[in-house]
């Protein structure tokens, strides 16, 4: 679940993300990065997949 907060780089590296334009298919977005137009994407865990 993104949080929807302004995060810079270094702290979405912190929680295993990667600010980026877009997720791939196999990650999930968690947070909106301070940079322009870009999102902290993680890898999705296949546990999470089977929640819905």
């Amino acid at each position: 679940v993104a949080t929807c907060t302004l995060v810079d780089a270094d702290r979405c590296t912190k929680r295993y993300g990667r600010c980026k334009r877009d997720c791939l298919e196999i990650e999930k977005q968690i947070d909106i990065c301070s940079s322009p137009r870009k999102i902290c994407c993680t890898e999705r865990l296949y546990e999470e997949d089977d929640m819905f």
